[in-house]
This record gives structure tokens, C-alpha cells and sequence, in this order.
């Protein structure tokens, strides 16, 4: 792995390679303590690597099992709504630096994925890997986090990978989301969330060709193309249950 790309765990301190957003996300992260919510604390940078404290709990390869249960869905649901209204507090500084050109009425974190939460006993208690994050509506990321956790568009071998041995009640796990996170519209869950990953591949790009890593390497192995022609077969995948579900 490149120094470009290396993160090191060092007892409670994560090191990580600092970005141009670095110091406008450490600034939110600081806002998102100061009002109670489970996100790294922002302890400064340097001229490469900044600097922020472990979220403690299961994360990565270990998360998988404790989104298996529909409280675990539902939990991340809880968590995310509560980041969400917390950062709509927030006055970014007026020089504010995102990973993503954008624009919204709330901080998004950009890929609220079950390896970024981190779990105890079945529930989500924190979120963290926050380069992604930018300004942007509450459905950018209710979208990705519908799509890993229903989950949308997975195969047996992938399913499994994540624990399910056998197809999971989708519909079931995406109203329990909604209703963790107090949804109140209706929602095409295929819909939103294969747009939402679509307009993530497009990130990977424009990121890549900026020079940024890890994006520039999955650029130059393909993957942006590979995952876009993956569409079609993810919408295939994604039938048999009602996707829309409506909000009295």
C-alpha cells in the first residue's frame, strides 16, 4: 500500500494520510462531538497525516455479523438520522474544502456502509471514515446505506460473504431502516439506491482523475467500468420484493 493510501492504528490514535478536505472535516467532526454523537475526535494534522481517536468497536470485516438482525438495521438508521440532524447545525468555515462539489440542507457522510459503523452486540455505536463527507440532501445518504444494508443488488456468493445464509426479508430490513431514521416519504428503495451508486462511481472517477488515492488506483484497474456495467445485473438481482414503500 502507498504512504499515499496507508492508514495506521496506533493504540487509540488512527493515522491517517491527510487530504485537502482534511481540516474543514476535522472542524465537523469537532461540532459532532461537541453534541454527543459516537464520530472519531479530530486531534489535528500535519503537514501528510492527520490525526483522529478510534471509534471503538467491530468495523471492517467484522461488522457483517451484527447487521444480520433487523435491530441492527434499524440501528444504523438511528445513528445516521442523529449525525444528520447534529451536522445541520453546523457553519462550515467559510473556506470549506470537500472531497465532493456539492450542496445541501445537511452534512452527508458520503458512504455510511456497514464496515464505516462501528458495532457492539448487534447495534450500530459509532461512524467514522469521514473523507467522503459534503454537503448534500438526507437522501444521498439514506440511499447508500438502503443499498448495503437491504442490501440492493447481491448475489448468493456476496450474500454469503456478509453472513446471510440465505436471502434476507429485503423489504423487512429497509423499513426498518426508514423507520430507525424516521423517514416520513415515500421511497423507491431499488430506485434511490441504485442512483445513489451510480452517482458514486462517478465520484470515483472525478476523484481518480484528480489525482486522489485510493480513487486513482481503482481508476487505473478499471473498476469505475466494471462496477457500471454491473448495473443492469444489480437491478435483475434486486427483484422479488416491493422496492416502494410509502410513508403515512
Amino acid at each position: 500500500m502507498s504512504e499515499q493510501r496507508r492508514v495506521l492504528i496506533r493504540g487509540d490514535v488512527v493515522q491517517r494520510p491527510r487530504k485537502p478536505w482534511t481540516p474543514t472535516v476535522q472542524s465537523l467532526l469537532r461540532h459532532l462531538r461537541l453534541n454527543g454523537l459516537p464520530v472519531p475526535e479530530p486531534l489535528g494534522y500535519d503537514e501528510n497525516h492527520e490525526y483522529v481517536g478510534l471509534v471503538a468497536g467491530d468495523a471492517g470485516d467484522q461488522a457483517w455479523h451484527h447487521q444480520l438482525q433487523r435491530d441492527g438495521v434499524r440501528s444504523a438508521g438511528v445513528l445516521l438520522r442523529r449525525i444528520h440532524d447534529a451536522g445541520a447545525t453546523w457553519q462550515p468555515p467559510d473556506d470549506a474544502i470537500w472531497s465532493v462539489r456539492s450542496r445541501g440542507d445537511v452534512i452527508c457522510h458520503g458512504d455510511p456502509q456497514p464496515a464505516n459503523f462501528a458495532w457492539r452486540n448487534g447495534t450500530a455505536v459509532g461512524l467514522f471514515d469521514w473523507d467522503a463527507a459534503r454537503p448534500g440532501s438526507r437522501l444521498d445518504d439514506v440511499a447508500y446505506a438502503l443499498l448495503w444494508l437491504v442490501p440492493v443488488g447481491v448475489d448468493a456468493a456476496e450474500l454469503k460473504r456478509r453472513g446471510f445464509t440465505s436471502m434476507p426479508d429485503r423489504r423487512d430490513r429497509a423499513e426498518a431502516f426508514l423507520d430507525g431514521y424516521g423517514w416520513q416519504d415515500t421511497i423507491n428503495v431499488v430506485e434511490v439506491a441504485l442512483a445513489r451508486h451510480r452517482q458514486a462511481i462517478e465520484e470515483v472517477e472525478m476523484l481518480g482523475r484528480e489525482g486522489h488515492q485510493p480513487h486513482a488506483d481503482w481508476v487505473a484497474a478499471g473498476w469505475p467500468d466494471r462496477w457500471r456495467s454491473g448495473l443492469d445485473r444489480m437491478r435483475l438481482l434486486s427483484n422479488g420484493f416491493d422496492p416502494l414503500i410509502r410513508v403515512c
